[in-house]
């Protein structure tokens, strides 16, 4: 009983703390976006200052994964809605395979949006500990937050943090 108390005592205290860990402060408290390496199907490196001066929408999924590709459509309507107006949705897929493979899944999925291949080693610096995990980058390419999972309530959070960035750029 001592032992339960203790675990419920533990995750009272740190549920706060890691709700928090994914949310910006303001502007001062933005991290610089880490070193990324990301290739086209041709194997041509796209370098994330491709990227400066547009919002980013970069999600880090697998062909593998069922909650990635449920994502799918909110993410074609991210960058339908938000693309005129400086969006740019990004997919990096990773631990799927070689170009080949992925790019006609790309196609049969439909989706709408740029699809680039990331070096599964950067997972460790993007912290990525499940698929998905999405990054809103900034125009500058600050991390502005970081959503885990898929679902009808990370979308909206995604869209209403947009709304935000857009609003103040």
């Amino acid at each position: 009983m001592k032992l339960i108390l203790t675990v419920l005592m533990a995750i009272a205290i740190a549920a706060p703390a890691l709700s928090m860990q994914a949310a910006s402060n303001g502007p001062a408290d933005l991290k610089t976006l880490p070193p990324i390496n990301l290739q086209d199907f041709d194997g041509k490196t796209v370098p994330a200052e491709k990227f400066k001066g547009k919002i980013v929408v970069l999600d880090f999924w697998a062909t593998w994964c069922g909650p990635c590709l449920a994502e799918i459509p909110a993410l074609n309507r991210l960058q339908e809605k938000y693309g005129e107006k400086g969006l740019k949705v990004v997919g990096v897929t990773m631990d799927s395979g070689e170009p080949k493979e992925v790019k006609p899944f790309v196609s049969r999925n439909k989706m709408k949006y740029t699809v680039l291949m990331g070096d599964d080693d950067q997972a460790y610096d993007f912290n990525v500990i499940a698929f998905p995990t999405t990054y809103l980058i900034t125009r500058d390419l600050k991390i502005y937050r970081r959503y885990y999972g898929a679902g009808p309530r990370k979308a909206a959070q995604i869209e209403d943090d947009i709304q935000k960035l857009l609003a103040t750029n």
